[in-house]
């Protein structure tokens, strides 16, 4: 019992030492207006990755989206930029976290809401299994 024991507490302390890095993907980028009026010239790049969005105006509650292939997500973030009518250019680096709780096996989609104040929610979803 005691072998038992010391080999349990063993495989423990290796596994809070190793640290599990899982690689994630992304195959979508939403930019969703909840600003109270119509955007424009939105633009959305992630930082050293090729993919980038683009929309001239987005209407009050729609949605600017892209889908493409499923992309590796290099994790240095994701620049936003928009303006509103009449309105200086508003520019966000955002740096969302990834929750622990997602797979990494079913892609990322990013997404940005940009509110009535002009601040910025950046998260990333995912389809559940079922959907698959």
């Amino acid at each position: 019992m005691k072998k038992l024991v010391i080999l349990l507490s063993s495989f423990a302390s290796v596994a809070c030492v190793t640290s599990y890095t899982p690689t994630y993907r992304f195959n979508q980028i939403q930019v969703v207006n909840l600003s109270g009026s119509t955007i424009e010239d939105v633009g959305v790049r992630v930082v050293d990755s090729e993919k980038a969005l683009s929309c001239d105006e987005v209407a009050m509650n729609a949605v600017c989206e892209d889908r493409f292939g499923t992309r590796p997500f290099p994790q240095q973030g994701i620049e936003l930029s928009w303006t509103h009518p009449g309105d200086n250019r508003k520019r966000e680096v955002l740096t969302p976290k990834i929750p622990v709780t997602f797979y990494s096996a079913i892609p990322l989609r990013i997404v940005m809401e940009v509110n009535e104040d002009g601040s910025v929610n950046s998260f990333f979803e995912q389809d559940s299994l079922a959907k698959r």
